[in-house]
């Protein structure tokens, strides 16, 4: 019976040791190793707002804007030759980037003074027209020398009758400093900041 217990210790230890140079070898190789989490970045709602200073007394909707599949993440788009898209490593948007312009745009519209009142669906807003927003392009260019891009197309619908009042497309471009996140990311946001706050001018003067 002596035998037998330390038999089965023995067994149990090196079982033990057995687990633990398991562990190490998958740590060694990144098996068990936490992957570190993406830098967080989040874009500026504009505050300065040149062109007309026309009010409009309409209030309006801006629904959840449309983007393609590449661009509907929150992953930093990057474009190269060939029109192939990668993604910025280590960085990304604090939200998708379709629900990230919405967001930005209802606060440019109330940073400008310029309409009455701006909600997102559900909040209950009677509405009399909608922002609807194509999101074209937002990446970083890298075909020639690094720059930001930022495309959208917009039309006012009018929600009493469905017809869209006025459409145009905002293509904004800002040089970036390099192609590394942090430069990239600047870039992107002077860009976007830029072309929003041209959609907001645009707005209020054509409602």
């Amino acid at each position: 019976m002596l035998v037998s217990v330390r038999s089965g210790r023995r067994t149990a230890s090196l079982a033990t040791v057995l687990l633990v140079f398991s562990l190490a070898g998958c740590s060694t190789l990144g098996l068990g190793s936490t992957p570190k989490p993406d830098d967080i970045f989040d874009l500026a709602a504009p505050t300065a707002f040149d062109g007309s200073t026309r009010r409009s007394s309409a209030q309006i909707l801006v629904p959840l804007p449309n983007a393609s599949d590449a661009l509907s993440s929150a992953r930093i788009a990057v474009r190269a030759d060939g029109g192939s898209i990668s993604y910025l490593p280590g960085v990304s948007w604090s939200d998708e980037l379709p629900p990230l312009i919405q967001t930005i745009m209802v606060r440019a519209f109330e940073n400008s003074g310029r309409v009455k009142a701006v909600g997102k669906p559900g909040e209950s807003l009677a509405i009399d027209d909608q922002v609807i927003v194509d999101i074209r392009a937002f990446e970083l260019d890298v075909t020639g020398s690094p720059a930001a891009h930022v495309t959208l197309g917009v039309k006012l619908l009018d929600e009493r009758n469905g017809k869209v009042r006025a459409s145009k497309v905002f293509d904004v471009s800002r040089p970036a400093a390099s192609d590394r996140p942090k430069d990239a990311i600047t870039a992107i946001d002077q860009a976007a900041s830029a072309a929003v706050a041209e959609v907001v001018v645009w707005t209020a003067g054509a409602l």
